[in-house]
């Protein structure tokens, strides 16, 4: 596997948890349940690029792989989604507490 890519998959993995911590630490109900949501979700949200580099491991495709960069971009796509709903979020939970 190529170290690159590897970095890419650990970078990537972080930047896309980090939404879902601060989502966490900033809820009002902190459960087991809700835990488990987010957990989920944080799973849902990495799987399409986990599975194409598994795949691209397991393969070892010798033209370009256009299913790899596909599934990197939904992650990335999905990882900004969470960064815009997070500040969307937290401004409307700043207002709140500034009235």
């Amino acid at each position: 596997m190529n170290t690159s890519l590897v970095a890419l998959v650990l970078i990537t993995l972080i930047i896309l948890l980090i939404p879902f911590i601060v989502f966490y630490k900033i809820s009002n109900r902190k459960s087991k349940k809700q835990c488990t949501v987010f957990f989920f979700c944080y799973l849902i949200c990495a799987s399409p690029m986990l599975y194409v580099v598994i795949d691209d491991t397991i393969k070892q495709y010798k033209d370009a792989n256009i299913g790899m960069g596909i599934g990197i971009f939904l992650t990335w796509f999905l990882t900004a989604c969470l960064y815009l709903v997070l500040l969307i979020f937290l401004i409307i939970k700043f207002k709140n507490r500034v009235k």
